[in-house]
């Protein structure tokens, strides 16, 4: 928590208003997520808390509850993560080799979750996206198709990486990610974790905050003269 609040405290003074992600592997295994949600929605008001989750947890003992406590002010969104991989993964980590049998009867029972997910969060008054969404690996059609069951709900289009390895270094999605013995490292964007590249602990989180922000504006800009140019040639 005193790690949490920290790094919270330097969004805060830098006037962070974009996304706070919290993922994981599964952040619902954190006893302190509740707590850890409430003081980021509270003090980053301006910012959007963004939790990512596998939904295994819905339909469990307590699950209305527990989904309660993680609903934790008005500008944290839930994003129940609801696709094939998903589905497949928890198969393969059980011991399985997935076939079509399988798959179908796991992606029924996902579709269960979900349809809870929706309308629990509709009941406690969430707003479809911007309170909750699911999180889709793949395109909009595919989304469409996979989760037609549900209706028209909010989706959030993650792009299925053929090499997640070789992830492209764009600015605008820093890191900061817990290692297995709770050191925290600070990576400028999502492509310098698999080379390992980190700028150094939480006390580097202002220096990529100021990088990410330099290199925004510079693409903006180059994305401003280019739309002169093509609009001055036509």
């Amino acid at each position: 928590m005193e790690d949490f609040q920290r790094a919270t405290g330097i969004l805060e003074a830098s006037g962070f208003a974009g996304i706070l992600n919290l993922s994981g592997g599964e952040p619902t295994f954190h006893e302190k997520l509740p707590d850890l949600l409430r003081h980021a929605s509270s003090r980053l008001e301006k910012a959007r808390i963004a939790l990512f989750t596998n939904g295994d947890w819905i339909g469990a003992s307590r699950w209305r509850e527990k989904l309660e406590a993680l609903f934790a002010g008005p500008n944290v969104l839930i994003r129940f993560s609801h696709d094939r991989q998903h589905t497949d993964g928890k198969l393969r980590a059980a011991g399985f080799v997935p076939d079509a049998e399988g798959l179908a009867g796991a992606d029924r029972e996902r579709t269960r979750k979900a349809v809870l997910f929706r309308d629990a969060m509709l009941s406690m008054g969430g707003l479809p996206g911007v309170n909750f969404d699911f999180a889709f690996k793949g395109s909009k059609e595919e989304a469409a198709e996979y989760m037609a069951e549900l209706g028209d709900v909010p989706v959030y289009l993650i792009k299925l990486r053929e090499d997640p390895e070789k992830r492209p270094r764009e600015y605008g999605f820093l890191a900061i990610d817990v290692q297995e013995n709770c050191d925290l490292l600070v990576y400028p964007t999502l492509g310098h974790i698999p080379d390992n590249e980190p700028l150094g602990g939480l006390e580097t989180l202002e220096e990529a905050l100021a990088m990410n922000r330099s290199e925004l504006k510079n693409k903006e800009r180059v994305d401003e003269q280019q739309q002169w140019i093509k609009t001055n040639r036509n």
